[in-house]
Order: structure tokens, then sequence, then C-alpha cells
């Protein structure tokens, strides 16, 4: 009995003993990739993500030739010159194809991205907009309008009370969001028709999007309550860690 103690405890020794490269290879590996996946994201977006690669061990996957997935996440970010936004994308087939130099390539990504209240407002403040509406209407609105986000729609309202309203969808039209006219008050009642087709007819609010980082694609623009959702997707991106 003491004998076979004695064995077994040799064998678990010799096992930790083994174990030691292996979990510093795993450790080393998942460092470098996560260097060079987060400085690739950096030089695209402006802030330094945060980068997982899950739970399943990098070693075997990369025997593989890849890695199944990553996921980003990141605050203050800016892409296709919009305002700063939280961020996060998920990377699945990342092939590492220099491991030494750190260069690699995206099967498919696809990123989420926020904006709130006072990033949609920054949209919205363009000569084609806010400003190009109606006058009696975008004098009640004054200079600062308040940005409210709802399911759907945005309401835009001035700093107090509610002497005018106006609502928009968002959509998402090739590489630019699009904000279209579907109502308008004036002081708590709807307005009239004309006044309604005057607006719709003056007012063409759209941001177009450009240098989208990894060749990603906008595929919808979403009114969520507090928040623009954005989400793009893409394919075949290559990076290195320089960018």
């Amino acid at each position: 009995m003491f004998l076979l103690i004695g064995i077994a405890r040799r064998l678990l020794v010799l096992v930790v003993v083994l174990a030691i490269p292996v979990v510093g290879g795993e450790l080393l590996t998942r460092t470098l990739i996560g260097d060079a996946i987060s400085s690739a994201v950096k030089s695209r977006i402006g802030v330094s993500p945060d980068v997982s690669l899950g739970s399943s061990p990098i070693l075997l996957q990369l025997i593989h030739g890849r890695i199944d997935t990553a996921t980003v996440h990141a605050k203050n970010a800016r892409i296709g010159g919009l305002p700063p936004m939280t961020l996060s994308a998920t990377l699945h087939d990342v092939h590492v194809s220099h491991l030494t130099s750190l260069q690699g390539a995206i099967g498919s990504l696809r990123v989420d991205a926020a904006l709130g209240p006072a990033a949609v407002r920054d949209l919205l403040s363009t000569p084609a907009c806010i400003a190009s509406m109606p006058s009696d209407v975008r004098v009640a609105l004054t200079a600062t309008p308040r940005v409210l986000l709802f399911p759907g729609r945005i309401d835009l309202l001035p700093p107090a009370g509610r002497a005018a309203e106006v609502r928009l969808r968002p959509v998402a039209a090739g590489n630019a969001v699009l904000f279209r006219l579907s109502g308008v008050e004036l002081g708590g009642a709807a307005a009239s028709n004309a006044t309604l087709a005057r607006a719709q007819a003056q007012t063409s609010c759209s941001r177009s999007l450009a240098g989208l980082p990894f060749g990603i694609s906008l595929v919808s623009a979403t009114a969520r309550t507090g928040a623009l959702e954005l989400a793009f997707t893409g394919a075949n991106a290559t990076f290195t860690a320089l960018g």
C-alpha cells in the first residue's frame, strides 16, 4: 500500500512538472495574441480595448491554425467619424499567420456600438437636419434640444417643456445613418399635414460613415431606450500588431 502511494505521488509530481511549460506557453501565447488584437483595434478606434480569448486552450486551437472566437470591448471608441461610443465586437476564425510578428486575419466579425443622447444630438446638429427644419419648429426646439431615445424612435424637445416635439426614426442605408422625420407637434398638438410635409421636405438628416475599420459595413441602426444602437459586420480582415 505504501509503495502504491509513493508511486502515485511521484506520478503526480511528474505531471505537474511537465504541465508547467504547457501552462507557461499558454499564458505567453494568450498575451501575445491578445496584445496583437488590442494594438490592431486601438489603431482603428483610438482607445485600448479589453480583449478576451475565451476559456478554451489557445495552444489547442492554434493546432488547427485559428482561434475560434475573440471578443473586444471599449468605451469612448471612435469609428466612421461618429462621436465617442461604447463598442463591442466578436471576432470569429482569427487566423494567426505569423505568431512572432503578430500578423493574422479575421474570418468574420460583428461590431455593436451604442451612442447616448448627447452623441445623437451631435449627429443631428448639422445644417441639413435641425437647422433645416421650418423656422417655427426650429425656434421652439432651440439650438440645444433635448434628445430622448425610445424603442424605434428619437424625440427632440426644447431644453424644458414641450413647446415642440419632433420624432425621428433611424435607419441604415449603406454606410450611412438616416434619421427620417415621422412626426411633429407644436404646443402639444400634432402639426398640420402641411407643416409635417414641409418639415419632411426640408429636412434631410443623415450621417455618412467613412473609413470604417477592418472593412466593416453598417447593417442596422436601431433606437432603444436611452441609446442608438448601430450594428456592423465584416469578413476577411487582416491585422498586425501595428494595426
